[in-house]
């Protein structure tokens, strides 16, 4: 089985989703985007952010990420 890169999404400092899949990742972005362009929100567009893990990192944010990642588990809810 290969190994997926997993993405959480942010807005501000609150992680929306976490451990997103590729395909769930594309999804969640667009829709995210959508929302905000058509709601009063107290977020806008700039406030959206997103980090990859690569594969394998394990998704956990223990293993080796790429600049700007935080190098633990996001903040928030799981998003499952």
């Amino acid at each position: 089985m290969t190994e997926e890169n997993l993405y959480h999404i942010y807005a501000k400092d609150q992680c929306l989703y976490n451990c997103l899949r590729e395909k769930e990742f594309k999804e969640k972005w667009e829709e995210l985007q959508r929302i905000i362009g058509l709601l009063k929100t107290d977020y806008m567009e700039e406030d959206l952010t997103y980090i990859k893990l690569p594969a394998n990192s394990g998704g956990n944010g223990q293993g080796p990420l790429g600049e700007g990642s935080f190098g633990t588990e996001p903040p928030g809810d799981p998003s499952y």
